[in-house]
């Protein structure tokens, strides 16, 4: 049986109707339900950009991508399908930086492999709560209590706020589908790292709004 978000009780939010407009053809198509995008965001101490992909806007018709981040207290990654079909996240991976590597690299073997027939409803929002020494895997009950979703994914890895993190999701293979900078001491307490407008937008310092729709401070 696939697993549906909805199912276990993660927000979904309804998508556009209006059809996609096909990819840029200078942004390559990982498979027909998502496309490589970065967030144009900053230099951190984690990695090079110079190093990944060059950054671009969220194309019209892009998929899955990295929305929102927190470091300082909770560390968590929210994504969100912003595409117009369901999207399986089975065999993708989200993942931290290798800063043992010269210039960074992702470090998947620490990563949180999404399990197959993961599906992400087109608007819907996806929760990975981060730095747990006892992260389990597959979909978790344990997530931010009343201030998040019922359903969530653990990683072991953490978020540094002061050194600044780059972010991946990568194909099994490990192809980046997307990435997201945050940038050192990028917000005080209190705030996330997260695109204005909800999903589509550059990165700003918003209200934390786990599994939910970004929004100003």
């Amino acid at each position: 049986m696939k697993l549906q978000w909805s199912a276990l009780a993660l927000i979904a939010i309804t998508g556009c109707s209006e059809s996609p407009a096909p990819a840029p053809t200078d942004v390559p198509v990982v498979d027909a339900d998502i496309a490589t995008v970065s967030d144009g965001g900053s230099t951190v101490d984690a990695g090079n950009p110079s190093d990944v992909p060059p950054a671009v806007d969220v194309p019209t018709g892009a998929s899955v991508v990295i929305n929102e981040v927190r470091a300082v207290g909770d560390d968590w990654i929210e994504l969100k399908n912003v595409g117009t079909a369901p999207v399986d996240l089975g065999g993708l991976v989200l993942a931290d930086t290798d800063t043992s590597v010269d210039g960074g690299a992702p470090r998947p073997s620490d990563g949180v492999r999404f399990p197959a027939g993961t599906s992400l409803a087109p608007g819907q929002h996806l929760l990975v709560v981060a730095d747990l020494a006892d992260a389990g895997a597959g979909p978790q009950m344990t997530c931010l209590g009343a201030s998040g979703p019922m359903t969530c994914f653990h990683a072991g890895f953490g978020i540094s706020a002061s050194r600044g993190e780059r972010l991946y999701l990568l194909e099994s293979g490990g192809a980046v589908v997307a990435t997201a900078d945050y940038p050192a001491n990028a917000v005080v307490d209190g705030r996330t790292w997260g695109r204005l407008p909800d999903g589509t937008g550059p990165f700003a310092a918003c209200a934390p709004t786990p599994g939910s729709a970004n929004t100003a401070p």
